[in-house]
C-alpha cells in the first residue's frame, strides 16, 4: 500500500464512528400517518414484520407524522400502526425491492385500538420518494421466464435505456463471450458495476479473461431479485459511468424452501438454421443444467441459512468457415507468375514449383492441411467446430439476528468454469482459437448491522475475491518447433511448447496455434465499506466510505512461441524478370504472393516474446453524503456529493516503464513517491455531485428528474498495463526487405533462420521494434454527465407507464493510436512506414490518449404491471442515439469496432454512431399464470384428475427487436498505405477505411447473403492519401427480432411440494438473424454474410418446488 493510500485509510477510519452511512442492498419502508381528515398523527407506534422470518422492528411516527425503517431487507412484510383514539391498521404483503424506499402511507380511522382494520395494496407503486431511473427484476421475473444460458444479467436487458453488447454470449457463441456484458445509455460495457449482497462483484481483469463481466454469476434460483439503475442514482454508487446491477442473493426463512431440477437441450430438439451444414448434418449439442438449492432455519427466528449449487454440462458443435489454400496452391501451382528471390527462378501461372524448391516447412505446414470441402479460396474450408463446457458453482449463506437491534450475515462463492474450443483447423497444421480455459472465481463476504437508536444504522461489511482466470493452446506441453520442424531459437519448455507456431499468410486464416496463448490473469480484490445513517426531521442522511484493493498477476505478452507474418513482399517479379518491357502489366493477386512467401520461406515480418509475469496495483477510496429531504408532502428532493480517488495502476516489482514526450525516451518506475511508482500523477480531484427530485403533481402522477457526475476507473489498454511496455516486455519484431528484383540481402532471416537471433532476450532491446506504450503523466480518469427526465403515471391499481427523457456527455474516454503515426507516402514515395516516422528512434508509440467524447440521447417508455391475479407485464421501448469518437480497448469486438482511430490526428473524422449504438430496441416480458386450476380463478373446486390435466398451467414470454450495430468497411493496408504498425487487438491494428461512392440499394434476404454492401464502390486509397472517404461505423449491421417462449406446467403434489415441467422455446418462430457480412474490401470474401444467430433451440426442464 502506498503511503498517501495508507494516510487516507487511516483518516477515513477516524471518521467513521460520526459520519457513515449507506443502503447497500437493503432498503427503506416509509410513510405519513394521518388520520381520515388528513391531519398528520404524531407518536403512533409502527411495526414492521418480514412475515417470512418473523424478525419485527419498531418506531414511531414524529411530529409530521412520519416514520421511516431504513435498514429493510427485501421480502414482504405485514405494516401495523397503532395510536389513542384510532383503530389499528395493519396492510398485508407489502413488497419490498432491493435498494427501494417504499412509501406506505396510513389513514387511521377513529374508534377503539382493540379493533383492527385490515388492508391490502396499501403501498405505493410510483417512485416518490427517489430520482433514480431504474428497473426492478423481481424474483417471478428471474425464475419463470425463458433463459437461454440461465444467467440471470440477460433479464438485466429487459429495462430501458440497455441493450445486448457485441461482447455479449449471443454475438459470440463461437469465441469468448462475455456474460453481462450489456451497454446502458450508450456507454461502454466495462463502464457497470455490478453488486452482489451490497459488496463490490466485479470482474477487474482488464481483458476479461473470465469471460464474465461479474465474478459471482448466481444462478436464477438463487437470486431473490435485482434491480437495473440506469440514471440519477444516488451518491451512494460510484466508479461507474453506465450502469449498476445490484443483485441480492436468498436468505432462508422460518419455512424450508427450495427447489431442484434439471434443465435438458439436444441436438434432436433444435431446428436447423438458415445455412445447412456440410453433408446436411445439424451441429451436436448436448447441455445438461441441473441444480439445488434450499434454505430454513436453524433457530427460528434468529438463525438462517441458503445454499444451491448449479452444474452445467455442454457439448456443442457449430459450423465454421475457414479459408485455405486450395490443392493447386498447395502444390506450388499459384495462378499468377512468382519468382524465387533465393534463386531468381520465375515460375509461370498455373505451373507447380518443383518440391525441390519449396521450403520443407511450408511444404510440410501445408500438406498436413485439412482436406478442402469446398471451392475456390474464399470459406472453402467447413467445419463443426467442438465448444465442450463443464462448470459448477454454489453459494452457502448463514444470516444470524444477534438480538432486537444486531444482525450479521456471512457468506461463500465458488464458480469452476473449463471450457474448450476446438481448433478451427484440425490437424497439425492447426491449434488456433482459445484451446482450453479455465476461470476459478471465488468470494467471501461478511456483513454486520447495528441499530445504535431507532433513528441511527450503523453497518459494516468486508468482501474478499480472488480468481485464476487464463487459457492454453490445445497441443501445450507437446513437441517443439526444433522437434517438429527443425526450427531452432524458440522455446523448449512444456509450459510453452506444443504444435506449430503461428503463420500468418495475409489472405488465409493463420495456420498453427494462436499467438495470444497461452495467458492468464489473476485478480484479487478487498472490499471492506462502512455506514451509518441518521433519520432528522424530513432528512434521511445518509454517509459513507468504501475502499477497493485490487492486485493482479498477469502473462499478457505475446507471442511467447514465436509468429511468422508472410505479406507477399518479395515474389512478386518485376517487368524485366518477366522478360517484358518496363511498365509492363503484372497480376495483382497479393494472396497468391503472400502464399508464394510462404512457400519460399520468405517471412517479411517474424515476431517473439519474453515470458514476463507482472503483478499490477490499484487502491479506490471513496466517500460520499447523501440527503434525501421531503420539502413537502409532495416534493423529495435527492442531494449527494461522491469523491472518489482511484490511483493509478502501479507494478509491484515497478516493471512499468512510461515514453517521456519532452525527451524522446523512456522513464521507468521506481520506488517512491506514487508518481515514481506509476507514472501518472495522481487525480485528487474526482468529485460527483448528485442531484434529484420527485414531485408528485397528482396523487396518480410524478415528475422526476436529477443530474449527476460519475467516473470510471477501469479502461487501461491491456492487461498488464504499462507492464506490457519494454523494456521489461520485449516484443522482439524483425522486420524484412527485399530490394525490387533483388539480391537478397546476406542478413535475410528465411523461415528455418528467423528464430535464431534471440530478438526477446533483453540485451536486444530495440525501441524501434519493441512495444512502446504511452500515457500521458497529466491523465485524468474519464467521467460521465448524465441527466434525467420522467413522468410516472398510475393508470391502474398495479399498472405504471413511464415515459423518460436519459441524456449523458462523456469526456477524457482513452482512445488507443499511435502517436508516433507515421506521415503518409508523397505521391511517386513508396518509403516504409518507420522511414516516414516523426520521431526515428522508436517504432510505434501506443498512445492511450484521453480525448474521446461519447453523448447519448434516449427517449423511453415503460409500461408496467406488478403481478396480481396471475399476470405480470413489461414492455420496455427505447429510442436513442449514441454518438462518439472512439471506442473501447479490449472492447473492440471483430466486425464491429476496433480501438484506434485510422488517423489519431483527425479525431473529427471518426465521430459517429458508437459500435454499441441501437437506435431502436423494444422489448417485452409476460409472465402468466393462467386462471384456471385449483387456488385460481376457474376450476378452484375441479377434482384432482381434472385438474392435474388442465389446472396449473403458465405462459411466459420475452420478445425482443432491435435495429443493427453499427459497422464498419475496412481494407488491408500495404506497406506503402500503413501508418502505424499496430499489430496487437490490444494496442489497435493497422485498419483503415477505402474510398466509397454509390448508395446502397433494397435486397432480397437471398441476394443479400452474398452482397450485402451492394450499391456501393469501394477503392483502396492511394499510398500518398490513405485514409479513406469513408466514414467509421457507416453501415448497420442486420437486426434482431427474436420470441422466446415458456409453457410450464405445475403438479402440485401436497400443500407445500410442486412439481413443475417447463418447456422454453428460444427463438420460437426460428426468425433468421443473420450475422455479419465479411467487411474487408479488398477481401474475395467482401459483403458476404455467413453465419447466423442461433435458430430455435427447445429446452426442457423438470423442477421441484417447495
Amino acid at each position: 500500500m502506498t503511503n498517501s493510500s495508507k494516510r487516507i485509510l487511516v483518516a477515513v477510519c477516524l471518521l467513521i464512528p460520526a459520519v457513515l452511512f449507506a443502503q447497500f442492498e437493503t432498503a427503506e419502508v416509509l410513510g405519513t400517518v394521518r388520520d381520515n381528515s388528513g391531519g398528520v398523527v404524531p407518536k403512533a407506534n409502527v411495526t414492521l414484520l418480514n412475515q417470512e422470518t418473523g424478525i419485527q422492528a419498531k418506531t414511531s411516527t414524529d411530529e409530521n407524522g412520519n416514520y421511516d425503517f431504513f435498514n429493510v431487507h427485501i421480502g414482504r412484510y405485514t405494516v401495523t400502526v397503532e395510536a389513542a383514539g384510532f383503530t389499528k391498521f395493519s396492510t398485508i404483503d407489502v413488497t419490498v425491492n432491493v435498494n427501494a424506499r417504499q412509501r406506505v402511507d396510513v389513514a387511521l380511522q377513529v374508534g377503539a385500538v382493540t379493533e383492527t382494520v385490515e388492508v391490502t395494496g396499501v403501498a405505493a407503486i410510483l417512485q416518490t420518494d427517489s430520482s433514480e431511473h431504474a428497473q426492478v427484476i423481481n424474483t417471478q421475473q428471474i425464475v419463470e421466464l425463458p433463459l437461454n444460458g440461465r444467467s440471470y444479467a440477460d433479464l438485466a436487458l429487459l429495462s430501458t435505456n440497455v441493450h445486448r453488447s457485441p461482447m455479449s454470449v449471443l454475438f459470440a457463441a463461437n469465441g469468448t463471450p462475455r456474460e453481462g456484458a450489456v451497454n446502458v445509455n450508450g456507454m461502454r460495457s466495462t463502464y457497470n458495476n455490478f453488486l452482489l449482497d451490497g459488496l463490490d462483484n466485479n470482474a477487474y481483469s482488464p481483458s476479461n479473461q473470465g469471460y464474465s463481466s461479474q465474478v459471482v454469476q448466481a444462478s436464477p434460483d438463487a437470486l431473490s431479485e435485482f434491480k437495473v439503475l440506469t440514471s440519477n442514482f444516488s451518491a451512494e454508487y460510484g466508479r461507474v459511468g453506465g450502469g449498476v446491477i445490484n443483485a441480492a442473493l436468498r436468505s432462508g426463512t422460518n419455512q424450508f424452501h427450495g427447489s431442484a431440477g434439471e434443465f435438458l437441450r439436444n441436438t434432436d430438439l433444435n431446428a436447423v438454421g438458415f445455412f445447412p451444414p456440410a453433408g446436411g448434418v445439424k451441429p451436436t449439442l448436448h447441455r445438461n443444467q441441473f441444480g439445488v438449492s434450499i434454505g430454513g432455519p436453524v433457530i427460528k427466528n434468529k438463525l438462517f441459512f441458503f445454499g444451491d449449487y448449479e452444474g452445467f454440462r455442454q457439448i456443442q458443435r457449430y459450423a465454421n468457415f475457414d479459408s485455405l489454400p486450395s490443392l493447386s496452391d498447395r502444390g506450388g501451382a499459384l495462378p499468377v507468375a512468382v519468382v524465387n528471390p533465393l534463386t531468381g527462378t520465375v515460375y509461370p501461372a498455373n505451373t507447380p514449383i518443383p518440391i525441390s524448391q519449396l521450403n520443407p516447412f511450408a511444404a510440410k505446414v501445408l500438406n498436413d492441411l485439412p482436406a478442402l470441402n469446398g471451392p475456390g479460396r474464399s470459406n472453402n474450408f467447413e467445419a463443426l467446430l467442438l465448444v465442450r463446457d463443464y462448470s459448477d458453482k454454489y453459494d452457502a449463506k448463514l444470516d444470524y439476528q444477534i438480538n432486537d437491534r444486531m444482525t450479521s450475515f456471512v457468506r461463500f462463492s465458488q464458480r469452476k468454469d473449463l471450457p474448450y474450443f476446438a481448433p478451427d483447423i484440425p490437424g497439425p497444421s492447426g491449434g488456433g482459437g482459445n484451446g482450453h480455459i479455465h476461470a476459478i472465481q471465488q468470494q467471501a463476504a461478511i456483513g454486520y448491522t447495528w441499530s445504535v437508536t431507532p433513528s441511527q444504522l450503523f453497518e459494516a461489511r468486508f468482501g474478499f475475491t480472488h480468481v485464476l482466470a487464463g487459457k492454453v493452446p490445445p497441443y501445450l506441453g507437446g513437441s517443439s518447433m526444433q522437434d517438429l520442424y527443425g526450427i531452432p531459437g524458440l522455446p523448449t519448455t512444456p509450459s510453452l511448447t506444443g504444435g506449430l507456431n503461428t503463420q500468418s499468410v495475409t489472405g488465409f486464416n493463420a495456420f498453427g496455434r494462436q499467438g495470444t496463448n497461452p495467458q492468464f490473469q489473476n485478480p484479487t480484490s478487498f472490499n471492506p465499506k462502512f455506514s451509518y445513517s441518521w433519520l432528522k426531521g424530513r432528512h434521511s442522511l445518509k454517509t459513507g466510505y468504501e475502499f477497493v484493493a485490487i492486485r493482479t498477476e498477469v502473462l499478457d505478452v505475446n507471442p511467447l512461441y514465436g509468429s511468422d507474418t508472410y505479406g507477399g513482399q518479395f515474389s512478386k517479379p518485376t517487368c524485366a524478370q518477366l522478360g517484358q518491357a518496363a511498365g509492363c502489366t503484372i497480376a495483382n493477386d497479393a494472396t497468391s504472393y503472400n502464399l508464394a512467401d510462404f512457400i519460399f520461406g520468405l517471412p517479411n515480418t517474424i515476431q517473439l516474446s519474453n515470458n514476463l509475469v507482472t503483478n499490477t496495483r490499484q487502491h479506490i477510496h471513496s466517500l460520499y453524503v447523501q440527503d434525501d429531504f421531503r420539502v413537502t408532502p409532495k416534493l423529495t428532493v435527492n442531494l449527494g456529493l461522491r469523491w472518489e480517488f482511484a490511483t493509478p495502476l502501479w507494478d509491484r516489482d515497478n516493471y512499468w516503464s512510461n515514453f517521456d514526450p519532452a525527451a524522446n525516451k523512456l522513464i521507468q518506475a521506481s520506488n517512491g513517491s506514487l508518481y515514481n511508482r506509476t507514472l501518472v500523477h495522481p487525480d485528487y480531484k474526482d468529485f460527483g455531485p448528485r442531484l434529484g427530485f420527485a414531485y408528485t403533481v397528482r396523487p396518480k402522477t410524478v415528475i422526476r428528474g436529477g443530474y449527476g457526475i460519475s467516473y470510471s476507473f477501469f479502461n487501461r489498454p491491456g492487461s498488464a498495463q504499462e507492464g506490457i511496455n519494454s523494456p521489461a516486455a520485449i516484443f522482439g519484431i524483425i522486420s524484412q526487405s527485399i530490394p525490387a528484383g533483388g539480391p537478397v540481402p546476406s542478413t535475410f532471416l528465411t523461415t528455418q533462420k528467423s528464430f535464431t537471433t534471440g530478438i526477446s532476450n533483453t540485451a536486444n532491446f530495440n525501441p524501434i521494434t519493441s512495444n512502446i506504450d504511452y500515457i500521458p503523466a497529466d491523465t485524468r480518469w474519464p467521467y460521465t454527465q448524465s441527466w434525467l427526465v420522467s413522468v410516472q403515471q398510475q393508470l391502474t391499481k398495479n399498472t405504471v407507464l413511464e415515459v423518460a427523457y436519459n441524456g449523458n456527455h462523456s469526456l477524457r474516454l482513452p482512445i488507443i493510436g499511435d502517436y508516433n503515426q507515421a506521415a503518409p507516402n508523397q505521391p511517386g514515395q513508396t518509403l516504409g512506414v518507420q522511414a516516414r516516422r516523426p520521431i526515428q528512434s522508436f517504432g510505434p508509440i501506443t498512445w492511450l490518449d484521453p480525448a474521446g467524447s461519447n453523448n447519448y440521447n434516449g427517449l423511453s417508455a415503460r409500461l408496467e404491471h406488478r403481478f396480481s391475479a396471475g399476470l405480470y407485464f413489461l414492455n420496455s421501448f427505447t429510442w436513442s442515439k449514441a454518438l462518439g469518437d472512439s471506442e473501447q480497448a479490449l472492447e473492440s469486438f471483430p466486425g464491429y469496432s476496433v480501438a484506434n482511430p485510422q488517423n489519431i490526428h483527425n479525431l473529427a473524422a471518426e465521430k459517429a454512431p458508437t459500435s454499441f449504438d441501437v437506435t431502436f430496441v423494444n422489448v417485452t416480458s409476460v409472465v402468466y399464470e393462467l386462471p384456471v386450476g385449483k387456488g385460481r380463478k376457474f376450476g378452484a373446486r375441479w377434482n384432482p384428475v381434472v385438474d392435474t390435466v388442465l389446472g396449473g398451467w403458465e405462459l411466459n414470454a420475452i420478445n425482443t427487436a432491435n435495429t443493427g450495430n453499427p459497422i464498419n468497411v475496412f481494407y488491408a493496408p500495404s506497406a506503402a498505405n500503413d501508418v502505424t504498425g499496430l499489430t496487437q487487438d490490444w494496442r489497435g491494428q493497422a485498419f483503415l477505411r477505402p474510398n466509397v461512392s454509390g448508395s446502397g440499394i433494397d435486397q432480397s434476404k437471398a441476394a443479400m447473403i452474398n452482397t450485402y454492401f451492394a450499391g456501393y464502390t469501394f477503392t483502396t486509397p492511394a499510398a500518398s492519401a490513405p485514409f479513406g472517404s469513408l466514414g467509421r461505423n457507416a453501415f448497420r449491421a442486420p437486426g434482431l427480432v427474436q420470441w422466446d417462449l415458456g409453457v410450464n406446467k405445475r403438479f402440485r403434489i401436497t400443500e407445500r411440494f410442486a412439481l413443475q415441467f417447463r418447456s422454453e422455446f428460444f427463438n420460437v418462430l426460428n426468425h433468421t438473424n443473420f450475422g455479419l457480412p465479411n467487411q474487408t474490401s479488398t477481401s474475395a470474401a467482401f459483403g458476404t454474410i455467413r453465419t447466423t444467430y442461433p435458430a430455435r433451440q427447445v429446452q426442457f426442464a423438470l423442477k421441484l418446488v417447495f
